[in-house]
């Protein structure tokens, strides 16, 4: 069956399926519906997870090995295939269509997918996971839905939820939820009252973003970059923010030099700074850019605790070598 991400939870109470397919561009959304089914899952005593990244070269009789290798305690497993192009080809669509016929007992299968496009989902494999399973489409929001997602979301955390506040917030971020979800908990962790509106907000905030800090690394200005970084730092900038800015630079500098190979990409930057990033990609190597968005993961892992460093001293080394 086909639903709705808003049907997702109301579904579960009733039954859980032995595959879910989410596709999608909107990672926050794609996030909180696979984190649902997750808990629904361990609900009933799916206790065991495993998940598996069906890259160019991924082996597509783990997906057999994986739900067929039970624990010796007799968990029931979460398995989380991501598939972040959307097109498993010939072997994996195969595979993933063998699986259907007959799904393993005590797995459930939780397909992470990109965008799927027409011919994608007309495949054999889609069709399969749809009669056996639940397939489930998401979109970014935007225009009055996001203002409303944006007012909840503000409402939820104590914080002032006029329209004005949200419509602000939601264009002050280019549209991007995750980064409004950040910005919000950020509010919210730093106690700021109902009555404070998201513009008096940014208003109080160091006079640059990260939105300055992609530009300046756009225009090559590394001196600006530097400054812009300690003024974050000197403000107590979100961290998290910072990286993630960077992050989605990285992508949309390889989005721009992939051609057509991933067309219809949604990126916080691909789409408004095209000709920028036009310009820049060529100014790398894809083995770079893979280096520097590795980096972006050690530095995740810095700011989580998992891993030793200077974060701010990293955000440094990342900008300045994408600043040329």
């Amino acid at each position: 069956m086909e639903l709705k991400a808003t049907q997702l939870e109301a579904h579960l109470k009733q039954q859980l399926a032995p595959v879910y397919l989410l596709a999608g561009e909107e990672p926050l959304q794609i996030d909180q519906a696979i984190t649902l089914i997750r808990e629904t899952a361990r609900q009933q005593a799916y206790t065991e997870r495993q998940v598996l990244h069906a890259e160019r070269s991924f082996d597509w009789q783990q997906v057999t090995e994986q739900s067929s290798n039970m624990s010796l305690f007799g968990d029931k497993k979460i398995l989380e295939l991501r598939l972040p192009r959307g097109k498993p080809g010939t072997v994996g669509a195969k595979a993933l269509q063998q699986y259907c016929q007959q799904p393993a007992e005590d797995v459930l299968l939780i397909i992470n997918s990109g965008k799927l496009d027409k011919a994608a989902l007309n495949s054999k494999w889609v069709k399969a996971v749809a009669h056996i399973g639940v397939q489930i489409r998401i979109w970014p929001l935007s225009g009055m839905e996001l203002i409303q997602w944006v007012q909840a979301r503000l409402r939820a955390e104590g914080l002032a939820d006029d329209r004005a506040s949200a419509e602000y917030l939601a264009s002050r971020v280019e549209g991007n939820m995750l980064a409004a979800a950040q910005e919000i908990e950020k509010m919210a962790l730093l106690a700021i009252d109902a009555e404070t509106t998201t513009e008096a907000w940014f208003a109080d905030q160091s006079k640059y973003t990260v939105f300055d800090l992609v530009d300046a690394i756009l225009r090559g200005q590394r001196p600006q970059v530097i400054k812009i970084l300690t003024h974050l730092q000197q403000e107590s900038f979100a961290p998290n923010l910072v990286l993630w800015g960077l992050a989605e630079l990285l992508r949309a500098v390889l989005y721009a030099g992939s051609g057509n190979a991933i067309k219809g990409v949604q990126n916080a930057f691909f789409y408004n700074k095209r000709n920028q990033l036009n310009q820049h990609v060529t100014k790398f190597t894809s083995l770079q850019l893979y280096t520097l968005l590795a980096k972006c993961g050690q530095i995740d892992r810095i700011i989580k605790g998992r891993a030793h460093g200077d974060v701010w001293q990293s955000f440094v080394d990342v900008s300045l070598k994408l600043a040329r």
